[in-house]
């Protein structure tokens, strides 16, 4: 039985309403779609509370309409008990309507029509641009009159100071019911896990949390299963041990846990004593609250420093699969996760546990509750659901993630949540009325998105979206709501979409368009078989064949499109825009806006055009994640002083063995080219200037991110415009600004040697070399000034010359390795000079590097991305000088066996702009990059769906 909600006093005689008149409040019930979503707002007794609360003022009357549902954790009887009407739909009546989840559209178009005032309380999924839910914003805007938006996950405390840092707590939350439930969940997987190894548990006839109705009834369970475990004969565990649960964290969510299995009775030890459990009697279950000092060490071997650790979390790892996981039978993990931290498990820890153990495995089940995808347990790869609450993980393990534990116990949730949201719904309800608690009233203004029909300030950024569904120009302030039968129609007619190109990118763009039913796509190449290749029996997809060299086929495909996608080369992209401009199509690529691109600004503008660049990789979601932070930093009123991003693609340490310690997932000659950029950037107050041919020989030998990856860098281009471009302000304030690209330790080196002998450069030899060595020797000799070419034995001493003896030798292996020069230790390479009537050394180093530094079946590549801000408040109230804030953004992608993570970084990116493009929700034109919120943040949003995740850390 539930308790009833203690009522504060809303009211008193001195302060009730002036007038006397008659408020309603709607109990709507969720949406039947949300099978699991048993959960309710306000409990019976909580509104027969807030009924009796009223009456006892004298100022007018309140009525509770409650839609009836047989779904819900409390019964219609007991709400009409309580007070309320059980009606089948809330009447035009209600004044606030009050939910868990959004309400469907069609149920607030049915309320708005009258034009009455009312206040909807919900969790809306809305405030953070969520695109699925934007025609539910527009319905609480013009045409609709007078209508509220409060949003529950808005709903915060008072600002409170603690270390210096401000927050705001929201005023429910459910982690301990989330640890609780997930404790029981893993027990039951547990004693599943147990009976896969052959051995029958007490634990296996326990209940789920769900089963059990309440949480009384599920901590009867635990401690009858507990009672049952210490009343039964020792387990023959095949010499494991006794079972032994492990629970990582230190919030409410491990605090439920623990509850949890203080119910079951289970003998608590520490850490330490793990190792001595095998031989303790296995008619007991042991718990282990497990603290991370218990696992997480220096690199160097020195003890764990929690204010170290979590100042310069790279310089400790973490020892959990070698100290904890071999003396545990189940692991709840209750701890978060940021990629600046060392995993607990990584996929490479967890292999070794795996490997070391053999058979003889001890764990066997791990509960995530934190269900961070990929995170502090790698291995955690997939979400689960109350259906299906496990999946089976590597060596076996049962594995459970899910994402919705407190609704298992639905009762309860509720009572916890309506205690915690009645002040607030008063507050809705009378707003006239001062309460008994300070704040209350800021705190409701804080949760508000719409009011009375308009959207607050704060929330401005998404009119434009709102504006893009309701087909309204961007200088439009009436915006009438979605039809959902207007959204039927429009989605019959198929979106056009060309694509240039079937590169090494294509696949995982092409997988992005396919996947919508109302996109039609034709991927356009001079290599047909490849674009046929890609189409993988798909109805929506085709593939031309197409020279781009000829111009009026190539006008004749974009006309047939709505939007045009490049994957071609970056110089041809203009050739592509003025066919797009002349057709009005627009454009996206991945590539960087040339200023022969940026030359076409005007003329889109005025064809009403939008020509996109910069959707990719890098450029692309570097810059994305970058301004995703700055949006923050602005609303929140500070300043950057600092901003150093690095981005690069590499193979996977295990692949790198190789010359250059690099391998090519998308253009050689790009890469080549790019290692020769002139370079202009900012450091400790200090402006650099490179030129390209010293950029190599001008590297940062060590950059330190990633604390397993020994990484270099080099300077990427000119930083200086992006003050400008991400409003970071004048390069006089800023302290660093800079921009660069990830490599290996001894890529810039070695290739810095073979930019000197000429391999690098962009003009064309006088003659054809007759084979690979030739073309070495040309090269090398021209750089030396050579009227004639150089013999085999000439040529140690021109690379003495060329580089210092002390670099001759490690460059001269090189060379042989990739068949430059004759090898005893492995044959010439079989790859034939390419049929190049101008034969230019970058162009024929590049063809030999494709081949020779390819991938090979197994190897996978790997994504870097790395934003670190400093961050300084404009201005201090106290006049008192502020403490500068330290913010990163991380990526960390690696490919599979299906594709590379540059094609699916760059592939996907490019594809979900381009449909946000063909959507109608990215309003801007003529030539842009993706700087704009209505680009960066759709798009950011669908890769994390996919798996491409930037992760922020705040300190």
């Amino acid at each position: 039985m539930i308790r009833p909600i203690r009522v504060s006093r809303p009211f008193t005689r001195s302060t009730y309403l002036s007038r006397r008149d008659l408020t309603t409040l709607g109990l709507r019930r969720e949406d039947p779609k949300r099978i699991w979503e048993r959960r309710t707002a306000l409990t019976p007794d909580a509104i027969r509370g807030l009924i009796q609360a009223q009456r006892s003022t004298g100022a007018g009357e309140l009525k509770v309409e409650v839609e009836s549902c047989g779904r819900r954790c409390f019964s219609d009887q007991l709400y009409s008990e309580a007070g309320a009407k059980i009606v089948p739909l809330l009447s035009n009546e209600v004044d606030v309507i009050l939910g868990i989840k959004e309400p469907p559209l069609a149920e607030v178009h049915r309320l708005t029509k009258d034009g009455k005032k009312r206040k909807w309380m919900v969790f809306s999924h809305i405030h953070k641009g969520q695109e699925y839910n934007t025609p539910l914003l527009a319905a609480f805007l013009p045409p609709s009159q007078g209508q509220t938006l409060i949003d529950h996950e808005l709903l915060t405390a008072p600002a409170t100071s603690k270390e210096r840092k401000v927050t705001r707590a929201r005023v429910a939350a459910f982690g301990w019911y989330a640890g609780a439930v997930g404790a029981g969940e893993a027990l039951s997987m547990t004693g599943i896990a147990l009976l896969k190894r052959g051995i029958a548990s007490p634990l296996l006839h326990l209940p789920r949390p769900y089963a059990s109705g309440t949480l009384a009834e599920f901590k009867a369970s635990l401690r009858k299963c507990g009672e049952s475990v210490r009343s039964s004969p020792e387990l023959e565990t095949k010499g494991q041990g006794p079972i032994v649960i492990g629970v990582t964290g230190a919030g409410n969510v491990s605090t439920g846990s623990k509850d949890m299995l203080d119910e079951l009775n289970v003998e608590w030890v520490k850490a330490e004593d793990l190792a001595g459990l095998k031989d303790a009697p296995s008619n007991r279950i042991y718990g282990c609250i497990i603290p991370s000092s218990s696992y997480i060490t220096r690199k160097d071997g020195s003890s764990y420093d929690r204010a170290e650790y979590y100042r310069t979390p790279e310089k400790y790892k973490s020892f959990f699969a070698e100290k904890i996981a071999p003396h545990i039978t189940t692991l709840i993990n209750g701890v978060g996760w940021s990629s600046t931290f060392p995993r607990t498990i990584s996929n490479s820890d967890l292999s070794s546990l795996l490997n070391a153990a053999g058979d003889k495995q001890k764990l066997l089940a791990v509960q995530d509750i934190t269900c961070d995808k990929e995170g502090g347990l790698e291995f955690v790869n997939q979400f689960t659901t109350i259906d299906q609450p496990c999946f089976k993980g590597p060596g076996g393990i049962l594995i459970s993630s899910i994402d919705i534990l407190p609704t298992e116990l639905a009762a309860d949730a509720s009572a916890h949540f309506s205690s915690k949201i009645l002040p607030y719904v008063t507050r809705a309800l009378f707003p006239d009325v001062k309460g008994d608690k300070a704040g209350e009233e800021d705190t409701i203004e804080r949760a508000k998105i719409v009011d009375e029909g308009k959207l607050l300030e704060q929330h401005g950024w998404l009119m434009p979206r709102v504006q893009a569904w309701g087909g309204h120009s961007s200088n439009s302030s009436d915006v009438a709501p979605i039809r959902e039968d207007k959204l039927a129609l429009t989605s019959q007619k198929k979106k056009k979409i060309l694509l240039l190109g079937s590169g090494l990118v294509a696949g995982p763009a092409v997988e992005v368009f396919a996947a919508r039913s109302d996109v039609h796509l034709a991927i356009a190449s001079n290599n047909i078989s490849e674009a046929r290749s890609l189409i993988k029996d798909r109805s929506n997809v085709e593939a031309i064949s197409l020279d781009v060299g000829d111009e009026v086929a190539l006008s004749e495909a974009v006309a047939a499109a709505d939007v045009v996608v490049s994957l071609l080369p970056a110089q041809m992209h203009p050739q592509v825009a003025k066919h797009c401009i002349n057709h009005s199509r627009h454009l996206v690529t991945a590539s960087y806006v040339s200023p022969e691109m940026k030359s076409l600004d005007q003329a889109a503008k005025e064809k009403d055009v939008l020509l996109l660049g910069e959707c990719g990789l890098d450029p692309g979601i570097d810059s994305m994640a970058a301004m995703r932070i700055l949006d923050r930093v602005q609303r929140e009123g500070k300043k950057v002083t600092s901003f150093v991003s690095w981005c690069g693609g590499l193979p996977e340490p295990s692949a790198s063995d190789v010359p250059l310690r690099y391998k090519f997932s998308w253009s050689p000659k790009a890469v080549l080219t790019a290692a020769q950029n002139d370079a202009h950037y900012k450091l400790n107050n200090e402006i650099v200037r490179v030129p390209g041919d010293q950029l190599l020989s001008n590297h940062f030998p060590e950059v330190k991110l990633w604390p397993e990856l020994q990484l270099e860098g080099l300077a990427n281009r000119d930083s200086m415009p992006y003050a400008e471009k991400y409003g970071l302000g004048e390069t006089d304030g800023l302290k660093d600004l800079f921009r660069g690209t990830l490599r290996y330790q001894g890529f810039s080196r070695l290739l810095e040697s073979f930019r000197r002998l000429g391999l690098l450069r962009n003009e064309a030899l006088k003659e054809v070399p007759e084979n690979w060595e030739g073309f070495l020797l040309a090269s090398t000799a021209r750089e030396l000034g050579y009227d004639k070419s150089l013999k085999d034995n000439d040529l140690p001493s021109a690379l003495s010359d060329l580089l210092g003896s002390h670099k001759t030798e490690e460059v001269l292996e090189a060379l042989k390795w990739f068949s430059l020069l004759p090898s005893t230790s492995s044959p010439p390479s079989p790859l034939p000079l390419p049929n190049l009537r101008a034969p230019v050394p970058v162009d024929l180093f590049a063809h030999l590097l494709s081949h020779k530094l390819s991938y090979s079946k197994g190897e996978r590549d790997t994504c870097l991305l790395h934003h670190s801000f400093t961050l300084s408040p404009t201005s201090s109230l106290s006049g008192q000088k502020q403490p500068e804030q330290k913010v990163t953004a991380s990526l960390l992608c690696y490919g599979d066996e299906n594709a590379s993570a540059m094609s699916v970084t760059v592939g996907k990116t490019l594809a979900f702009a381009a449909l946000r493009v063909a959507d109608g929700l990215v309003r801007g034109r003529g030539v842009k990059g993706p700087y704009e919120r209505e680009v960066w943040e759709g798009t950011l949003d669908k890769l994390e769906e996919v798996g491409v995740v930037v992760k922020e850390k705040w300190d």
